[in-house]
């Protein structure tokens, strides 16, 4: 039987091919036949390791399939199309010549080079590189050109480069459902300008934004601004950045009275111009990268990101805004969206926040020159619109309280690799949040009530495919979940936060503490990922009727998608795009914004895996157990909000060199 598949390489020389439609991306389950007869139905099949080698990860492939009792197995693969062209991995001698290991999430088996490349690469061996890759003539991928290093292995800027490379790969736009053609996007140019900004993103660059033209049609390009100058307002983000997308402004009169707030948003829409080569650009990447090592990569130009769209103080810019009241309830009321001019007041740092709410006050003194008493009275009305914010959302239910905070986390300080704290300022970085959630969440009303077509964020809570194991854990702590009981309704379904919650309480009450981390560790896992769909959808993660990406347009396409929504609909403009263009667009960010973040985890996961190696623990760590399979167990260390696996063989504390393997039933 022959069927096309993608190449999924193990780092143990073999090799799975997920089986995939005529399109090349969407999986598909076949059926096959065993020697006996009887039907087989698989989604993925085993390359055993003769075949694996040569191939990449991602490679489009036709293979034939031998079925038997415990699957399929390729008895032949052929190459149809190569995803990956930037290879990243390690200079090694083979027979007679170099040649480059894969990063084994790539491949295995050796890697020809090129031979004027090998010749550069003599006093290399060992180094890791990132090559440009091509075909050769056999079909195995050749390096060709040498994109970055020669690094030291386990260096920042090693770990890095192959995050990048691994990462971003994953997100090519031949692997994106729809392909960049959903997203407006010409395929080739996309391809292009992918390949581009990975191998630049792995040579330490800041990807390929700069100087990008912004020229294009601007929705509302003839709305006047409300001049909104005099009225104090300040951004707060981290000392060192420049890049800032929001002010604040909040007022409040004492006691039960509405706290007023304007949460004012850079108006990107407003110069990068839609089919600009600055919008294409940021419509290819999908968001800003913040990485550790090396320095970040803007969507937008640094030129505009970091200068003439930033909202720094003491200078004239025009911002979305919108305006809304807090009751003591917690509850907004009197919303408007508007185009504004303001001028910020002063550049507030969390630190400076942080002692402010610890009543030190210089620091905030220092940082608003000539404003220190509004900005005082400013800072308190922020404090009281927050705790209203937060005392409304402590009636909703949610899975949110049940993350466990990463308290220190790898940076590389002074040229080296270190740790700091994980969030130093988590009180006055909270302030700003509670604001950005509740201005997304009144956009996004705002957008449904006006018809506006928009891009909302979607969450369904429970991830439906992990009902099961949540189940298995229910029924080992002797919890009681209807909701999670065969043949519940829909409406049971949406109990099942309340119900898990209110166990999860009753566990702890009961002094049960092991079942109480049991079961938050498979409600948390259980937790589904949050996409961007064109129709109002429910955020059950944050439990909201409607949610929208507002807040970010310098730093993510999505907002600044919105944002052009927006400007349109404000000046009785038909927006610029329809539900359908939405829909197309949405799969597109959710793969390539999805690879942001997996880029930035991985790096991260890498450099803790370095400093482990060094010797970082000296003594045992708290570790949950986040899943089971027949070769060990998947982990999580809380405090550094790192994911492991330890093999069966540790788990069962075997002997050196002896196999181990879990038994594992069906609930997993």
């Amino acid at each position: 039987m022959q069927v096309r598949a993608r190449f999924r390489p193990h780092p143990r020389g073999f090799g799975f091919a997920a089986t995939v439609a005529a399109d090349g991306v969407t999986p598909v389950e076949v059926t096959g036949h065993q020697a006996d007869g009887s039907p087989r139905t698989i989604d993925s099949a085993f390359v055993p390791p003769p075949l694996a080698g040569g191939f990449l990860a991602d490679d489009l492939v036709e293979v034939t399939l031998a079925f038997d009792e415990k699957g399929a197995t390729v008895e032949e693969m052929t190459l149809v199309q190569r995803v990956r062209r930037m290879l990243v991995g390690r200079v090694q001698q083979g027979p007679g010549r170099l040649v480059l290991e894969p990063d084994p999430a790539l491949g295995s088996g050796w890697i020809r080079l090129d031979p004027t490349l090998a010749q550069r690469l003599q006093s290399a061996v060992g180094r890791q590189i990132v090559v440009l890759a091509v075909d050769g003539e056999d079909g195995a991928p050749l390096g060709k050109a040498l994109v970055a290093g020669p690094f030291v292995k386990g260096s920042p800027q090693a770990v890095r480069a192959a995050a990048v490379v691994v990462a971003l790969g994953r997100a090519a736009p031949a692997l994106v459902p729809g392909g960049a053609e959903a997203a407006g996007l010409d395929p080739a140019a996309a391809n292009a300008t992918h390949t581009r900004v990975v191998g630049l993103l792995a040579g330490g660059g800041r990807g390929g934004a700069e100087g990008l033209g912004v020229e294009g049609a601007v929705p509302g390009a003839d709305l006047a601004p409300v001049d909104r100058r005099d009225e104090l307002c300040v951004t707060i983000d981290d000392a060192g950045a420049r890049d800032l997308d929001d002010a604040i402004a909040a007022s409040w009169s004492g006691g039960e009275a509405p706290v007023e707030v304007a949460v004012h948003i850079a108006d990107a829409a407003g110069t990068v111009g839609l089919g600009s080569a600055a919008d294409l650009y940021a419509r290819t990447v999908a968001s800003s990268a913040y990485l550790t090592s090396g320095s970040n990569a803007p969507m937008l130009d640094p030129a505009l990101s970091e200068d003439a769209l930033s909202l720094l103080p003491d200078v004239d810019r025009r911002a979305i805004s919108v305006r809304f009241t807090i009751a003591a309830d917690g509850g907004i009321a009197d919303l408007h969206l508007e185009l504004a001019t303001i001028r910020s007041h002063a550049k507030l740092s969390y630190a400076a926040v942080e002692d402010w709410l610890g009543d030190d006050r210089s620091g905030v003194a220092a940082q608003a020159p000539g404003h220190a008493a509004a900005v005082d009275d400013l800072l308190t009305a922020v404090v009281e619109a927050a705790r209203r914010l937060g005392v409304e959302r402590d009636t909703r239910t949610t899975f949110e309280e049940l993350f466990a905070p990463t308290e220190i986390t790898p940076a590389v300080v002074d040229g080296k690799l270190s740790t700091v704290a994980a969030e130093p300022h988590a009180a006055a970085y909270r302030l700003i949040e509670r604001l950005a959630v509740a201005a997304n969440e009144a956009v996004a009303g705002w957008l449904v009530d006006n018809g506006v077509p928009a891009l909302y964020r979607a969450h369904v809570g429970v991830d439906p495919e992990r009902h099961e194991r949540l189940r298995a854990a229910v029924a080992l702590v002797g919890a009681t979940v209807p909701a999670l009981e065969d043949g519940a309704d829909a409406a049971a379904a949406d109990q099942l936060i309340v119900q898990v919650l209110a166990e999860i309480d009753r566990l702890a009450a009961e002094g049960r503490d092991e079942d109480r981390d049991l079961l938050v560790s498979a409600a948390t896992g259980a937790t589904a990922r949050a996409t961007y769909e064109p129709d109002p959808s429910a955020h059950v993660g944050l439990a909201s009727s409607a949610y929208v990406h507002f807040t970010s347009p310098i730093r993510r396409y999505a907002d600044l998608t919105i944002h052009r929504q927006i400007r349109a609909a404000l000046a009785g403009e038909t927006p610029p795009l329809s539900v359908d263009d939405l829909r197309g667009l949405a799969g597109w960010l959710d793969a390539r914004a999805g690879a942001i973040s997996f880029l930035q985890a991985r790096e991260r996961g890498d450099l803790w895996s370095v400093l482990l190696d060094r010797g970082f623990l000296d003594g045992p760590e708290p570790a949950v157990v986040t899943g089971v399979t027949n070769n060990g167990l998947r982990i999580r260390l809380p405090r550094l909000g790192l994911g492991g696996f330890v093999t069966a063989e540790r788990a069962l504390d075997l002997p050196a060199r002896e196999r181990g393997r879990l038994e594992v039933d069906e609930h997993g």
